[in-house]
């Protein structure tokens, strides 16, 4: 098949304007033939429609690729990252991935999420404090409150003691850096032998982090999913491992850019601003629009096609990679009335911002409870929020897995 498009999608005068890209291609074809900066060839889903059929269908696209694509091998990654992602929940098919959820849901549920609220909104309180209390009235959003307050409350779920939380923090930049979409260069200008270094030492720590839970349980989640039974059966040592992985990596990057493109986006829509800071009541549902207007997941993982077979009429011929673009198919004015408005009162609003079908984001709930506590507290307690510097040129994050941005000035 040839490669029918080579949008530019990764320059950073690309990553502000992506959505006029996807709707391109969108409008040309919902589903298109592209060539990806990583240099393979993939059908990229921007239809709503089609990417909800796409998602969905575990019998004709699967997550490992039962056929490589033509000239395209199987990337060899480190020891360490196979045990920390390698088989993990993420990247497995039914009727394996459908065992591992049962188990991590005995532990997760999203009534174990609400109790997450009240400790939610402490930390949000505790962030907002500190930002008041500092000399002048001007902070980076990105890296004094979106970067923290999902790392706190993961490092609170997970059970990790206070004093190793610094090393944790890198760990966890580390992880998100590991995007396959992105050349961003490591945390801390990183070599790629001290990043790997990192990543097993991270590996040894949550190795023995585990043993102490499953010998000494407490009340965090990591000794909930090691308690976890379903059919008999619990979680091994090595699926622990990459949950808790897939958790840091599903948790924290999500949520970071949650509040980073909600502030942004309601920065550029001033009266939605108003409107959400007079009626914080309406938070559950603006969180919802912001999910569908501006989410912080930009495609789904790649999934191969099993057989030959078709998307919207579109031939797919067997082993060929195939990718859901969630950020294009929220927009598509086939399902949304006016796609590109935001609209924090927007009814009907069921997004794919976190999948759709059995991978869909499995820390979805907290994500939700983060984002309405932390738009609901900055805006009661810094009622003049407001940005600090131009919002022309806005710094995003590389890659196009996640998306959101590196930086945000703000003053109150």
């Amino acid at each position: 098949m040839t490669t029918s498009e080579q949008p530019d999608l990764m320059s950073p005068a690309a990553r502000e304007t992506a959505y006029d890209t996807y709707a391109a291609l969108r409008d040309a074809n919902p589903v298109s033939r592209v060539r990806m900066p990583t240099g393979q060839d993939v059908w990229l889903v921007t239809g709503y429609d089609e990417c909800t059929s796409f998602l969905t269908d575990y019998h004709r696209f699967k997550t490992s690729p039962t056929v490589m694509p033509e000239g395209m091998e199987a990337p060899a990654l480190p020891e360490a990252v196979v045990r920390l992602l390698g088989g993990s929940m993420g990247s497995v098919d039914p009727p394996e991935h459908t065992r591992q959820r049962r188990l991590v849901q005995q532990a997760f549920t999203p009534q174990y999420v609400e109790r997450l609220r009240p400790g939610v909104q402490q930390i949000t309180d505790q962030l907002v404090d500190g930002l008041l209390e500092r000399e002048g009235r001007t902070f980076d959003l990105v890296e004094d409150f979106a970067v923290p307050l999902p790392l706190t409350v993961m490092s609170d779920m997970l059970g990790i003691p206070r004093a190793d939380r610094d090393r944790f923090r890198l760990w966890s930049e580390l992880l998100l850096s590991l995007d396959p979409t992105s050349a961003q260069s490591a945390p801390q200008g990183m070599n790629p032998a001290q990043v790997m270094a990192e990543i097993e030492e991270f590996v040894r720590y949550l190795d023995a982090l585990i043993q102490r839970k499953r010998a000494e349980p407490g009340d965090d989640l990591i000794s909930g999913m090691a308690l976890a039974e379903a059919d008999g059966e619990r979680m091994s040592d090595d699926e622990l491992l990459k949950m808790v992985a897939l958790l840091v990596v599903g948790g924290l990057g999500t949520t970071q850019h949650l509040i980073g493109n909600m502030v942004l986006a309601l920065f550029r829509n001033p009266d939605q601003l108003r409107l959400l800071r007079d009626k914080p009541e309406l938070a559950p549902g603006a969180v919802e629009e912001m999910l569908r207007y501006h989410g912080p997941i930009e495609i789904s993982f790649p999934r191969f096609a099993a057989e030959d077979t078709e998307i919207g009429g579109v031939p797919i011929s067997r082993g060929e990679m195939v990718i859901g673009v969630l950020a294009a198919a929220d927009r598509d004015p086939g399902r949304y009335s006016e796609p590109d408005r935001l609209d924090i009162e927007r009814t009907a609003n069921r997004h794919l911002a976190f999948g759709r079908g059995a991978h869909m984001c499995l820390g979805a709930p907290l994500a939700r409870v983060e984002g309405q506590v932390a738009i609901t507290t900055l805006l009661a307690r810094m009622p003049d929020l407001r940005p600090a510097e131009s919002l022309d040129e806005t710094p995003w994050r590389p890659g196009l897995t996640l998306r959101g941005l590196t930086a945000l000035t703000v003053e109150f």
